[in-house]
């Protein structure tokens, strides 16, 4: 399945304009990955046939996702190599990514690595969760969390459970404190102190 490129080109103006380097580099892109080559520098065997000939050192272009089985859409991300002794041993292989390298970061490919089209939504949510990092939780921190997410259930359901009952000072019989009054007025009306008394509207 191929993306049609005009989408693939507003994917790219998009990404572009919102998220870029100060020398006006996209830091990602959306690429075809047959397409891509980078300069390599290693050894090469030469080979005629089945005939082993000679191995060289040489600066070439070569593809730069040659490992893929099918061809295929790809998000890619620019990166940049920290530390000197890191830079010196990539840039002795690859000597273009010493101003930063694309990295592939989302292939679009299925299970079987065939390739599938390119998504927006797909796109969107791959970046915004590269710009939104979360860290993992330590598991003391998972411990705590669980704590706090425990005592806040027991908490609601208290609540819930309580939103009908009377409060402990209406509950006369089954009050642990009692004011004098309250055990006073309890023994007249239980006497037939207010049995006979009625209201009368005026």
């Amino acid at each position: 399945m191929i993306t049609d490129l005009i989408l693939i080109e507003s994917i790219n103006k998009s990404l572009s304009e919102r998220f870029r380097v100060i020398d006006g580099r996209p830091i990602y892109r959306i690429v075809w990955s047959a397409d891509q080559l980078e300069t390599r520098i290693g050894k090469m065997r030469e080979h005629y046939g089945d005939i082993f000939l000679r191995e060289y050192w040489s600066t070439d272009k070569r593809p730069k996702y040659w490992y893929f089985k099918n061809p295929c859409w790809l998000l890619e991300k620019l990166v940049f190599i920290k530390g000197v002794a890191a830079l010196k041993e990539i840039v002795a292989e690859l000597p273009e990514c010493a101003n930063g390298s694309y990295e592939p970061i989302f292939p679009f490919v299925d299970k079987n690595f065939k390739a599938l089209p390119v998504s927006l939504p797909v796109v969107e949510i791959v970046v915004w969760k590269l710009q939104n990092p979360t860290k993992p939780l330590t598991p003391s921190q998972l411990d705590d969390l669980r704590v706090k997410l425990d005592d806040e259930e027991v908490e609601y359901f208290e609540e819930e459970l309580g939103k009908d009952e009377r409060a402990p000072l209406f509950v006369a019989d089954n009050a642990v404190f009692s004011s004098t009054n309250q055990l006073k007025f309890k023994q007249q009306r239980g006497s037939g102190f207010f049995s006979n008394k009625e209201y009368t509207e005026k």
